[in-house]
């Protein structure tokens, strides 16, 4: 179902999440892309899925503990294409060493711009964003975010890092490379 808005002049065409989402896993999907869906205008989240995201979460993985604030922006423009715009997370980080020095910190950041982890949409139950720190260690790929369904407060996190290039002159020591996030799955609670 797409939703038309009356705007004055001009009519918003509203897609909601879930439709991109479904559309994703059509079976003609890479042929085709989704032509019922080409010509909206606004991604809507109207069953507000994003909610549940929303706050801080923190836990701790290998020494290190992870704390992440997620606000959800709507209508928001970052990354638009062709005047679309989606209702998505935006994301900040802060990562700390076993000893309590800051190893990386966006929380304090005010520009959304800034903070390189956006959200995109929903795969099969999980909230991807993406994220980017050092684009020449490859330091950068999708996050997933899955809440658990009998507990609301527990964020499974998975980070899967890029594997494109990397610039040797840029990233000497990519072989030892330690990225910001793991990558394996952990988990943060809600606070």
């Amino acid at each position: 179902m797409l939703f038309i808005a009356n705007m004055g002049t001009a009519q918003e065409k509203i897609g909601t999440l879930r439709q991109l989402e479904e559309c994703t896993h059509r079976p003609n999907h890479q042929s085709e892309g989704c032509p019922d869906l080409d010509n909206i205008t606004y991604v809507k989240d109207v069953e507000n899925r994003l909610d549940k995201f929303v706050g801080t979460w923190t836990g701790t993985y290998n020494g290190k503990t992870y704390t992440f604030k997620l606000n959800k922006r709507v209508k928001f423009g970052f990354g638009q294409r062709n005047g679309l715009y989606w209702d998505r997370l935006i994301g900040r980080m802060k990562v700390q060493g076993a000893n309590g020095e800051v190893l990386y910190n966006t929380l304090s950041e005010s520009n959304d711009s800034n903070t390189y982890f956006h959200g995109d949409n929903f795969q099969r139950n999980s909230y991807i964003m993406d994220f980017i720190v050092n684009t020449y260690c490859n330091d950068s790929g999708v996050v997933f975010l899955r809440i658990y369904d009998n507990q609301p407060n527990k964020m499974k996190v998975l980070f899967d890092r890029d594997r494109t290039w990397y610039d040797p002159k840029k990233c000497p020591n990519y072989e030892t490379y330690e990225t910001t996030l793991p990558q394996v799955s952990f988990v943060l609670t809600k606070q």
